[in-house]
């Protein structure tokens, strides 16, 4: 580094900004301060003012004005590079012109697909221009991927509303045993917490709602379950189930009417859960997720929440 370097750097102020970059590639181009001027629809004194400002962030001088115009040599390298960095700015606008008029496509993921599909045949019939991808997980992986923005939308089951997004209130289950229908539960009007312990249990795997909210409401009794198995999907434990391999818990909309297998209202929950269009807020700028939120809450105007979750899906939305 030669001592004229230290010394430019240490009298640099202020920032380089697009501003003066955007004046200066303009200047240097035209050769004349006028003309650049004329091409920015600027006049030349605000124009003289932003080259000037840009000389004092660099620390350097980078044109002569008299008597005539002329690059330095550092003005010279540096109207190379911001060259390049227009170029780019003009790309990024394009770029953003675009996606503000382009229909787009929406990564929807999903955890309660039965929810899910219905809403998605109408937010397709309605909105045709948009593509549509969709990535299953359970609530935590979606829940994760929505926090990396590898997905824009997810359906999914939360027991409360997350407070760091958008939640809107599609459905409000109610969590059941699975039973084999040959089973002597099966004609139960219900299943107090505590009469699980003891049975052999298919459970879902850890992330699931479905899971945490078992393993909540037994923590809460003081109870144990007797675990066979644990599965990672809702089909696969419904398969268990109708194996024999032991009962599980479901909420009532997940059953897709197995004939194998009833279900059974599962007494004692604490937690209301419910099922939920969640999105990054900062998310909902984007013309397709502006779209899908329009559809939601088209669809679930007419459903009202009961009390409890009104409450909820206000403080979440």
């Amino acid at each position: 580094m030669t001592d004229s370097t230290t010394a430019a750097r240490r009298t640099r102020e202020g920032n380089i900004t697009l501003a003066g970059l955007r004046a200066f590639v303009a200047v240097a181009g035209a050769r004349s301060f006028s003309e650049g001027a004329r091409s920015l629809g600027l006049t030349q004194p605000s124009v003289s003012v932003q080259v000037a400002a840009l000389e004092q962030a660099c620390g350097l001088l980078l044109c002569r004005r008299k008597p005539e115009f002329e690059l330095t040599e550092a003005g010279r390298a540096v109207y190379v590079k911001a060259r390049n960095v227009m170029a780019g700015v003009e790309e990024l606008e394009a770029v953003i012109s675009g996606a503000q008029t382009s229909a787009g496509c929406l990564v929807i993921g999903v955890s309660v697909p039965h929810v899910a599909m219905p809403l998605l045949t109408g937010f397709r019939q309605a909105y045709p221009e948009v593509g549509l991808e969709l990535v299953m997980g359970n609530t935590a992986i979606l829940l994760d991927r929505l926090a990396r923005c590898q997905v824009d939308v997810g359906i999914m089951t939360l027991i409360e509303p997350d407070p760091g997004f958008d939640c809107t209130l599609l459905s409000t289950p109610r969590l059941m045993v699975c039973v084999r229908s040959d089973d002597a539960w099966a004609q139960r009007k219900g299943v107090p917490v505590r009469d699980l312990v003891g049975r052999a249990m298919v459970m879902r795997e850890q992330g699931s709602q479905t899971r945490a909210l078992l393993d909540s409401t037994l923590a809460r009794a003081g109870l144990l379950p007797t675990q066979a198995l644990e599965m990672g999907s809702r089909e696969a434990m419904r398969e268990a189930v109708a194996a024999g391999l032991g009962i599980g818990v479901m909420f009532d909309n997940e059953h897709g009417h197995d004939t194998r297998m009833a279900l059974v209202p599962l007494l004692g929950i604490g937690a209301t859960p419910g099922v939920y269009s969640v999105a990054l807020r900062e998310s909902l700028g984007l013309p397709a997720v502006r779209s899908w939120a329009r559809h939601v809450r088209a669809s679930t105007v007419s459903k009202p929440a009961p009390p409890s979750q009104r409450r909820r899906r206000g403080g979440a939305s």
